[in-house]
């Protein structure tokens, strides 16, 4: 009797290469099945450590902060972990910024610091587990700060000296005496018996030098600068202006005036030339996450913000700023400018009385005022939109201001 073939390869047959190829897959799924999966590595125990350039200070001068992560077991440096260098306070510990380890496992930040307890914390990640430095205490101290105590306290973060200034008289009984180094200037500062001396760094000291230095308009310094501020950025306040600066910018911009307002204005005015490098998606916009919306507002709180300033409250949008003004400060609009005045126009012919663009005053002259805006026109390309830009404005255009209380 004839057999008949049966199942679904009934009246065909696989060629041979066919069936060889089918055995190697089935061969090799079988393989795969009957293989461990591969043990995951996880992050190594780490410890960090943490050190400040000096734990006794003038109030208002630097701090450096200096650490190192390593693998807790073998010594070896960890690079790439995430660290967070943290103040205590009243409602606990506020985190002051993140740093990630470089191939060394060190890091680094340096602050105006405040007095009071220190730390550092590893941020669990594939890179290291999580792990808390021992505290350090910062504490003020009121004795005077000569130069030459500074100098030595800095140690080689100054450079070495390039030349120095005889000691001058300045408005309001101060004296002043200056060293510049090759990385910095220190300027010791006596006022009323008491004695400091302050630091300028890197292109703020570019800047101050050419200002004239303590002999010009800006006078002597009132502190060290505060930096680790939004991009990176740097201010120092001294008797006469403001001086600002980021990494991102080749040289600082000086603000002539008194007060804090200078601090913003300098941060507004190193802006100056910036352009949206698509319309209606500069930098402002997405900071305060506003893309295709004007962004004058935008900008003139992003101004305040870069230097931890909250005198302009942060609203994406002019209509929401108005509308916040003159709910909560409605007495602070005002009809005549002075430098730091928020200055608002109606631009719009609709004939409704409101405002449609908004600048922040740096200067008030006889008949006009210089102002830095956002979403503005280049004054020399009119036809070309979407930047920041310093203006001169007839005052006869401003609807009205409104004085932040900086």
């Amino acid at each position: 009797m004839k057999n008949t073939p049966q199942g679904p390869t009934a009246g065909r047959s696989l060629p041979v290469a066919a069936r060889a190829a089918f055995v190697a897959l089935v061969a090799l799924a079988l393989a795969f099945a009957g293989a461990s999966a591969p043990a995951y590595a996880a992050p190594p125990k780490v410890e960090v450590t943490l050190s400040v350039s000096s734990t006794e200070l003038a109030k208002g001068e630097m701090v450096w902060m200096r650490g190192k992560v390593t693998n807790a077991t073998t010594g070896e440096p960890v690079a790439g972990a995430k660290v967070r260098i943290e103040r205590r306070t009243k409602n606990g510990w506020k985190r002051l910024k993140t740093r990630t380890t470089k191939s060394n496992g060190k890091f680094g930040y340096e602050l105006r610091a405040s007095k009071g307890k220190y730390r550092v914390r590893v941020v669990a990640t594939s890179k290291a587990r999580k792990a808390t430095s021992a505290k350090e205490r910062v504490k003020f101290s009121v004795k005077d700060r000569k130069l030459a105590e500074r100098s030595r306290e800095l140690g080689k973060r100054t450079g070495k000296v390039r030349d120095r200034g005889e000691t001058v008289r300045l408005a309001g009984g101060t004296r002043a005496k200056w060293r510049n180094y090759s990385k910095l200037m220190l300027v010791e500062v006596t006022k009323n018996d008491k004695r400091r001396t302050w630091l300028v760094p890197g292109d703020i000291r570019d800047a101050y030098r050419k200002a004239g230095g303590p002999e010009g308009r800006l006078g002597a310094p009132l502190s060290d600068p505060r930096c680790g501020l939004r991009a990176d950025g740097c201010v120092q306040r001294f008797q006469g202006g403001s001086i600002y600066d980021t990494r991102n910018t080749s040289r600082a911009t000086v603000v002539y005036g008194k007060g804090r307002r200078t601090e913003v204005l300098a941060a507004a005015l190193s802006q100056d030339g910036y352009q949206e490098p698509v319309y209606r998606a500069s930098k402002f916009n997405k900071w305060i996450n506003s893309v295709g919306r004007p962004w004058c507002s935008a900008f003139v709180s992003w101004a305040a913000a870069a230097v931890d300033s909250k005198a302009i409250p942060k609203h994406a949008r002019l209509f929401q700023l108005y509308a916040d003004l003159r709910a909560n400060a409605p007495e602070r609009f005002r009809s005549k400018p002075k430098q730091g005045a928020l200055a608002m126009y109606d631009y719009n012919n609709d004939g409704i009385t409101k405002p449609t663009h908004i600048g922040l005053v740096l200067e008030v002259r006889k008949n006009t005022i210089v102002t830095v805006e956002g979403n503005t026109a280049n004054p020399r390309r009119p036809r070309v939109g979407g930047g920041v830009h310093k203006k001169v404005r007839p005052q006869s255009e401003v609807l009205f201001y409104w004085y932040p209380r900086y």
